[in-house]
């Protein structure tokens, strides 16, 4: 019994943590804009993003962003964590309309890497997110989409709070 109230006890800690550490993501940020396409173009733009805590459950964020060469790009994230799995889950929807479950694991208190595998336009596609923190006030995205193995497109962004 004395086991039964330490496994939970830890199962209930692992869940605050987890939660914790995407809850670094509630506030009002600044975000600048690196794209690298597959024939090597450079762009640039920048954006912001609100992020509120979701009741203790997760944290829901938008994020509007301008890219020089592309229409406006508006996304709503819910970040969650599932205490079944150990999984993190980065559900998005695109401005495009597109849906995607990002599933992934903290690497360390500061790095969580996220996968997503599925098809846009017709195309089979991979993604991998790896968000590091910096500090309390700064964090990098990086988003490398793959198609047929190969990379297609790598977009780094840099939060700031405001």
């Amino acid at each position: 019994m004395l086991d039964d109230l330490f496994f939970k006890v830890g199962f209930m800690t692992q869940q605050t943590k987890e939660l914790e550490l995407l809850k670094q993501l509630v506030g009002v940020w600044t975000v600048g804009i690196a794209m690298k396409t597959s024939d090597e173009n450079l762009v640039s733009g920048c954006g912001d993003m609100i992020a509120v805590e979701i009741a203790d459950l997760g944290v829901n964020s938008e994020i509007e962003t301008q890219i020089e060469g592309y229409e406006d790009y508006y996304e709503n994230d819910m970040w969650s964590f599932d205490r079944a799995s150990g999984k993190v889950h980065l559900f998005a929807i695109t401005s495009e309309g597109d849906a995607r479950d990002h599933v992934g694991t903290w690497k360390d208190e500061e790095t969580l890497e996220l996968h997503w595998r599925g098809t846009f336009e017709d195309q089979e596609l991979e993604e991998l997110i790896l968000v590091k923190w910096l500090s309390k006030d700064q964090f990098e995205l990086k988003e490398i989409v793959f198609s047929f193995g190969k990379i297609n497109l790598t977009t780094n962004y840099v939060f700031k709070r405001k």
